[in-house]
């Protein structure tokens, strides 16, 4: 079986010329030195997986192909061309989805406004909008569970415990008489645990991508 920095460094070589780039020009995208992409293409070092991870993007193919004996030749200009468009493909229904769900909010915020009863007092309409980060951060992670990287996920797991805990925390505050809702404050410290399991499985997610980019 063929080395893994043997594997590795032959992909990239191989990209790297189909693209048309130069070593320097390569290093200069990812703010490396062309003497550290000379030692990738021979096998001397290999990039950390975060790298490998970003070269994969760039070069419009998924990591595994990177990491896989032969798995870059038979890619032509034209499947890289439709890797790259499946993944704006991927961005682009993400966005909308997002935009929606804003779109609601909007409607939502409006629709308050012209129904408000005089005899409730005010309602806080713009909570509205508070409300649509965590529910924007759910469908981003739903789709990060299929297509995106533990990084990203761990980022919106964490804005969404955060964001959640405001929102309740606003919402108790106004619906509750006399402004005593704001003195359940102490709901933000169960977003200290949450946080901190959050990094930690995020940590544990990137080293087992590690071990199985490692096994190869």
């Amino acid at each position: 079986m063929t080395p893994i920095k043997l594997v590795v460094a032959h992909n990239l070589a191989t990209l790297r010329k189909q693209s048309g780039l130069t070593q320097s020009e390569l290093a200069q995208r990812f703010n490396y030195t062309d003497k550290a992409v000379s030692k990738w293409e021979h096998a001397e070092t290999m990039p950390d997986l975060e790298t490998l991870d970003r070269l994969a993007e760039f070069y419009g193919i998924a990591l595994a192909d990177l990491l896989t004996e032969g798995g870059v030749q038979e890619i032509t200009p034209k499947s890289r061309h439709d890797r790259m468009m499946s993944s704006w493909t991927k961005w682009t229904i993400a966005i909308l989805s997002v935009t929606v769900v804003w779109l609601i909010a909007v409607l939502l915020f409006y629709v308050f406004d012209l129904v408000a009863i005089e005899d409730r007092g005010p309602f806080q309409s713009w909570i509205i909008f508070l409300w649509a980060i965590p529910v924007s951060c759910i469908i981003l992670l739903v789709f990060n569970a299929i297509w995106g990287k533990s990084l990203w996920r761990t980022i919106l797991i964490i804005t969404l415990v955060w964001t959640l805990l405001l929102c309740v925390y606003l919402q108790l505050g106004h619906v509750v008489p006399d402004g005593r809702g704001y003195n359940f404050w102490a709901i933000f410290f169960i977003g200290i645990p949450t946080t901190v399991a959050a990094v930690l499985w995020g940590f544990l997610s990137l080293r087992a991508e590690r071990s199985r980019v490692n096994r190869r």
